[in-house]
């Protein structure tokens, strides 16, 4: 068997080999707090390959994650799940200028919009109002979609391939809700267009028959797994698949080349490497260990008069809901880290949620399930109910994405944005899904939502002392036209 990355670095660090090269810390044990990080920490020096032209030790590192996954070429990324999603939308935008994607996607999806001129179409999620999530996307509204595209004035005698560059779904969400990504790939390939899947949560799919599918084998042309997220492999660390002929790798190659480093962290892909091997050798294992670790909670709650697990997730994903209380998902939040210690990994408007993954273990669970039984005591105790907003927000577009992202604008009161373009991107983070992207109309549905969530304590990006960024010159296309040659030009006034 090839030796994996880290045991090349790790004899390496115990050479004799002295470096006059890069990093700067010289892997000398003097270099302070990190110096136990630094013996294994190199640059591209002989005998340990080149990320963007890989040709033995990187090469066979991706080849076995390519295997793990039954893909036809994987590759590394050490710039996140947003280096892929950047590289892989960038890649199929030669194809045409107009892009499908599900409504709540990452803002890294947005961010490859507009790097890319493409015109944006939103597949709508489910809402699931019992627990203030948002459900599936559903194929059926791709092929609509599709279909009102090509019935639009301009389109007539092309056929889809040539006016779609291709289709993004999220599956699953960040909350562990799954969309069919097989009957998307299937739709979008009638006509000719890619799929992309942002499955940077489900890196641990297709490793247990409990578990999803990866989206890999259910036909998408480029999936994106965060190793980090759901793997044991270090923050920053992830994978992009790509499969089939609707896409060109060597353009996918291209743009990796360009939004990654030219100076990948070796430590970041050993850490890739080792999350593969462990998952191949021991993921079934630990995983069904989870499963049933996770069986074990749920029918331990299940006497909670309160709080509730929304049973919809994957096993991967606790989404614990404090709906109809007097407790708000934030204040749930809080009291699990100040009280008890235990620290989610984010609170919304009426729930928690909790990442578990194959490396978590029964203390933790034990741990979590005492917390939640004495707080529900406290909470069926009190019969004030904490409402927040309605989430089923269809923002109107006014203008496309790029226009309104570079126009000139202004700073107004939230109070006072009611019918002006947003220019700028307003979200919670996590989990980074815009409640409004540049381009779309500020609404009082929506002022409500930002106003609600700050009252509740939330941090909402691109809120800045309670005041919005909107387009200026509100509806006068004159001046803006007269002005956009300039658009780099303008300042906040």
């Amino acid at each position: 068997m090839n030796k994996g990355m880290y045991e090349c670095l790790k004899a390496y660090a115990d050479s004799d080999f002295y470096p006059f090269h890069m990093p700067g810390h010289k892997r000398n044990p003097e270099s302070g707090a990190f110096a136990g990080f630094y013996g294994m920490d190199i640059t591209e020096i002989d005998g340990f390959d080149n990320l963007h032209q890989p040709e033995s030790l990187i090469r066979d590192a991706q080849t076995r994650a390519a295997g793990l996954y039954h893909s036809e070429e994987t590759f590394f990324l050490v710039n996140g799940s947003t280096a892929g999603i950047l590289s892989a939308i960038s890649a199929i935008s030669v194809r045409a200028d107009r892009l499908i994607i599900a409504r709540n996607c990452h803002r890294a999806v947005y961010h490859a919009a507009f790097l890319n001129h493409l015109k944006l179409y939103y597949l709508y999620p489910d809402v699931m109002e019992d627990y203030d999530i948002a459900g599936p996307v559903r194929p059926e509204q791709l092929k609509k979609l599709i279909e009102d595209i090509l019935s639009e004035d301009g389109t007539e005698g092309k056929n889809a391939s040539e006016l779609i560059a291709g289709v993004v779904i999220t599956s699953p969400t960040y909350d562990g809700i799954t969309s069919d990504a097989g009957e998307f790939a299937r739709t979008a390939h009638e006509y000719g267009i890619p799929l992309i899947v942002d499955q940077a949560h489900g890196a641990h799919f297709g490793m247990h028959p409990s578990y999803p599918p990866n989206a890999v084998a259910e036909g998408a042309d480029m999936v994106i797994h965060s190793v980090h997220k759901t793997l044991p492999a270090p923050t920053q660390t992830a994978l992009i698949h790509r499969n089939g002929n609707l896409t060109d790798g060597g353009l996918l190659r291209k743009y990796l080349r360009i939004y990654q480093s030219s100076s990948p962290s070796y430590l970041l892909m050993a850490g890739i490497d080792e999350a593969i091997r462990l998952t191949a050798d021991e993921g079934a294992e630990r995983l069904e260990k989870l499963l049933r670790l996770r069986q074990e909670l749920l029918h331990k709650l299940k006497g909670c008069r309160c709080i509730r697990v929304c049973p919809d997730t994957e096993p991967g994903k606790l989404v614990i809901s404090v709906k109809g209380t007097s407790m708000t998902g934030q204040m749930l939040y809080d009291v699990l880290r100040e009280k008890y210690h235990l620290q989610m990994e984010m609170a919304s408007g009426s729930y928690v949620l909790a990442i578990l993954t194959m490396m978590d273990n029964e203390s933790g669970f034990q741990r979590l399930l005492s917390a939640l039984l004495e707080i529900d005591e406290t909470l069926s105790q009190n019969q004030q109910v904490c409402s927040l907003p309605d989430l089923n927000l269809h923002p109107k577009v006014k203008m496309d994405l790029r226009e309104a992202y570079l126009a000139p604008c202004r700073e107004v009161e939230l109070s006072a944005a009611r019918g002006l373009t947003a220019a700028e991107f307003v979200n919670l983070y996590p989990p980074g899904i815009p409640i409004l992207v540049p381009g779309e109309e500020v609404s009082n549905k929506i002022i409500e939502t930002i106003e609600s969530y700050r009252e509740h304590g939330y941090t909402v990006q691109g809120i800045n002392k309670n005041k919005i960024k909107t387009v200026k010159l509100k509806n006068d296309r004159r001046v803006y036209e007269e002005n956009k040659n300039y658009m780099y030009h303008w300042t906040i006034q």
